[in-house]
C-alpha cells in the first residue's frame, strides 16, 4: 500500500510501509527486551557470581578432589611393610624312609613355620608422609591459580555486559531522537521545507541504530551464556545483573615484590613446589638410614628329633657405595632443581611488577581520555547538537547538518563507552596480577 504526502502535488513514496516497518521492528524490540528484563529475573551482583563459580565449578572440585587423595595418601605414608609367613619343609631327604627313627638316627628332616617382618626406619615413614603433604599444597596453590582464571573471566563479562546496557540506553534513547527527527522531515516536506534524499538518510540512520541494537542485544545474550558457564547453570537461565561498579585508584598504588609474593597464588604454588622438592629430598636423604627386621622359624622335626627354632635380628646396610649412589645422585639433582624453581620466582616477580606499572599507566591514561569525554567532548557536542536541531526546527539550518551533529554525539556517546569498557578490562587485569576479588 503506498500513500502520499503532498504540497501541492507532492509525494516520497511508501510512507506507510516505512511506518509498518517501524511497528514492526519496535514490536521486535520490546519481545527482546522482555526476554531480558523479565519480572521474575534473577539480578546478580559480581560477588554473587564469583562465589556461585567457588561453590559449583567442576574444575574446582576437581582440585578439591585431588587435595583430598594427597591427604588420604599422607595418612597411610607411615604404615609398615606387611609381615610375611611361610611353612615348608626344611633339610628334609628325598628318601621318605629315612625320615622315620631307626636303630641308627632318631629321624631325619622336618616341617618349618616361618615369620618375618621388616621395620622401616620412622624417619624415613616421616619423611614420606611429609612429601604427600607437600602435594597436596602444591595443588591447593594451583586450585588458587584456576580460580583467579575463572574470577577474571567471570568479571570481563560481567562489566561487559554492564557497559552494554549502557550502550543499548544510549542506542534506544537516539533511536527514539531519531524516530522524531523523521516524523518531523515528513510533516517539514509536506510542506516543502525538507529534501526527500535528507529524509532518506535519516531513515538510513535510524535502521542502522537498531541493527547496533540487536547487535548488543546479542553480545549481552553471549555474556550471559558465558556467565551461567562459569557458575555451571543451565546455560539458558535467564538473568540480569545489577549496573553498579567501582572505579579503583589503582594507578596510585605502590607494588613490591612482598605484595606479589603474598597474594599470587602461582608464585605460592611455585614456594610450595620448593618445599615438594626439599621433602623428596629430605625422604632421599633418609634412605642413608637403616632399616631393621626379625625373622622367626619353628621346625617340626621328624623322628625323635628335638623341636628347633630360628630367630634372627636384620639389618639393612643402605651405605654401602655400590647401593649410596643412586640416592646421593637424587639428592644432589634436587639441588640443581630447586635452583631453577626459584629463578622461575625471580622471574615471575621480575615480570609482573613491570606488567603491572604497565597497566597501572594505561589506567592513568584512561582516566584521563575518561574525563577529557565527560567533560568536554560529549557536552560540547551535546550542545551543538542541541543548538543545531534548534535551528532546523526554526528553520535556519539544514536537516544533514542537524544529522551530522546527532552522529557525532552518538559517537561520542559510544566512544566514551569503549573508553570505560577498557577501564574496567584494564582493572580487572590489575586485579587478576595481584588476585584482588
Amino acid at each position: 500500500m503506498q500513500f502520499t504526502i503532498c504540497n501541492s502535488q507532492s509525494t516520497i513514496g511508501n510512507t506507510q510501509y516505512a511506518k509498518n516497518s517501524l511497528l514492526i521492528a519496535s514490536c521486535l524490540y520490546l519481545i527482546a527486551g522482555c526476554l531480558f528484563n523479565r519480572l521474575n529475573a534473577q539480578v546478580l551482583t559480581i560477588d554473587s557470581v564469583l562465589n556461585a563459580i567457588e561453590k559449583n565449578h567442576p574444575e574446582l572440585k576437581m582440585y578439591d578432589a585431588q587435595i583430598n587423595a594427597y591427604n588420604t595418601y599422607a595418612k597411610g605414608a607411615k604404615a609398615l611393610e606387611p609381615p610375611q609367613v611361610g611353612a615348608g619343609f626344611f633339610m628334609t631327604p628325598y628318601n621318605t624312609s629315612m625320615w622315620k627313627p631307626d636303630a641308627m638316627s632318631n629321624g631325619m628332616g622336618s616341617f618349618m613355620i616361618s615369620a618375618q617382618q621388616m621395620i622401616i626406619n620412622p624417619q624415613k615413614l616421616e619423611a614420606n608422609a611429609s612429601y604427600m603433604q607437600s602435594m597436596s599444597r602444591v595443588v591447593m596453590e594451583m586450585k588458587g591459580t584456576t580460580k583467579n582464571e575463572l574470577f577474571s573471566m567471570a568479571k570481563m563479562s560481567f562489566y561487559e555486559w554492564q557497559v552494554m546496557k549502557r550502550k543499548l540506553k544510549i542506542l534506544s534513547e537516539n533511536e527514539e531522537l531519531m524516530i522524531y527527527i523523521i516524523k518531523s522531515t515528513e510533516i517539514r516536506y509536506t510542506y516543502g521545507m525538507d529534501k526527500l534524499n535528507a529524509y532518506y538518510k535519516a531513515k538510513a540512520m535510524l535502521g542502522d541504530i537498531q541493527q547496533m541494537k540487536i547487535m548488543t542485544e546479542t553480545e549481552i545474550k553471549l555474556r550471559m551464556i558465558e556467565l551461567n558457564t562459569l557458575m555451571a547453570r543451565d546455560k539458558e537461565l535467564v538473568f540480569d545483573i545489577d549496573t553498579l561498579f567501582i572505579l579503583h585508584n589503582y594507578e596510585t598504588e605502590i607494588v613490591d615484590s612482598t605484595i606479589i609474593s603474598t597474594n599470587r597464588s602461582d608464585y605460592k604454588a611455585l614456594s610450595q613446589n620448593v618445599n615438594l622438592l626439599q621433602s623428596k629430598q629430605f625422604y632421599e636423604q633418609s634412605k642413608r638410614l637403616p632399616d631393621f627386621g626379625m625373622k622367626y622359624d619353628h621346625m617340626f622335626t621328624f623322628g625323635t628329633q628335638p623341636q628347633q627354632f630360628s630367630l634372627m635380628a636384620m639389618m639393612t646396610i643402605p651405605i654401602a657405595p655400590w647401593s649410596s649412589k643412586m640416592y646421593k645422585s637424587s639428592v644432589a639433582g634436587l639441588n640443581y632443581e630447586i635452583e631453577a624453581l626459584r629463578n622461575q620466582q625471580s622471574t615471575l616477580l621480575n615480570n609482573t611488577i613491570g606488567f603491572i606499572e604497565n597497566i597501572k599507566s594505561q589506567i592513568k591514561n584512561k582516566k584521563q581520555q575518561i574525563d577529557l569525554y565527560e567533560k568536554t567532548i560529549i557536552p560540547s557536542m551535546r550542545k551543538n547538537y542541541q543548538a543545531t536541531l534548534l535551528a532546523y526546527e526554526q528553520n535556519t539550518e539544514e536537516l544533514f547538518m542537524a544529522l551530522d551533529a546527532w552522529q557525532n554525539l552518538k559517537v561520542s556517546q559510544l566512544g566514551y563507552l569503549d573508553l570505560l569498557n577498557d577501564l574496567l578490562q584494564l582493572q580487572i587485569q590489575y586485579e587478576k596480577q595481584l588476585e584482588i576479588k
